[in-house]
């Protein structure tokens, strides 16, 4: 089995150097980098504004940090009057490690998940503001918006992709026998499908991928993948487990949802 780890960085590369520290061939391919987002200079007065148990919601680790930095900066701390909402293990851990916020997580990361839990029960007139980068998916605030619910999105980052060519990385990639994606998100699925060749699309395909949500698992499968693992988890230590497990189990090749 040799790994392609399809994620940003860093995380991209923590995962990549522990599977091959387990003697797991790893490449690292963070099609991703990050800037500071438009709003965080607002961040501080838009929580303070904030009514009494209103939510927060973090889409992913990054947004946090960010977040975080940007609250620093300006000796500002998180409320203890709102409620906050973790899309996502290493969210919450990031979230508890650097402020001692107690998220609340979802049973699956995705919006279908976090609408199930209890702090949305009654959105009539909650306010929540959303966390996230530049574009991201609107489905979570769509929804709570069509309950009543007051929603904001809130540009805590921004993504930067690639600028280097990747077919170019993908004859490497295919040179390096890569037989198994870990992919994190459906926009780098999607960008690996649209923009390299039709020969490196069939190769792609043909790949064993893993994916971190029933979502991304069914844009997986409509692109054409027929061995695909929902993990169920974008974290490093779930993704981990899994590829251990299919080699474990010798079946490296079975759709697994």
């Amino acid at each position: 089995m040799t790994v392609l780890v399809v994620r940003p960085a860093p995380a991209c590369y923590e995962l990549a150097e522990t599977l091959n520290q387990s003697g797991i061939k790893a490449l690292p391919a963070p099609l991703l980098s990050f800037s500071a987002g438009n709003d965080l200079p607002s961040l501080t007065h838009s929580l303070n504004t904030l009514p009494p148990h209103s939510v927060v919601v973090a889409v992913s680790p990054r947004a946090i940090e960010y977040a975080h930095q940007q609250l620093q900066d300006e000796n500002a701390s998180w409320r203890d009057d709102l409620h906050y909402v973790a899309v996502g293990e290493k969210t919450a851990q990031v979230w508890k490690a650097k402020s001692g916020v107690d998220a609340i997580q979802p049973p699956t990361e995705d919006s279908e998940g976090m609408v199930s839990l209890s702090v949305f029960e009654k959105p009539e007139s909650l306010q929540v503001v959303i966390l996230r980068g530049n574009g991201g998916r609107a489905l979570l605030g769509d929804t709570l918006t069509n309950h009543g619910a007051k929603v904001r999105y809130f540009e805590a980052y921004q993504r930067h992709w690639t600028s280097e060519s990747l077919s170019s990385l993908a004859m490497q990639w295919r040179a390096e026998n890569v037989d198994t994606l870990v992919i994190t998100s459906g926009e780098q699925l999607s960008l690996l499908c649209q923009t390299i060749s039709e020969c490196d699309q069939q190769w792609l395909r043909e790949c064993h991928i893993l994916v971190p949500s029933k979502r991304i698992y069914n844009q997986a499968i409509g692109l054409g993948f027929n061995a695909i693992s929902c993990v169920n988890s974008a974290s490093n230590h779930a993704l981990f487990h899994a590829l251990n497990e299919m080699i474990n189990s010798g079946h490296s090749d079975d759709r697994q949802q």
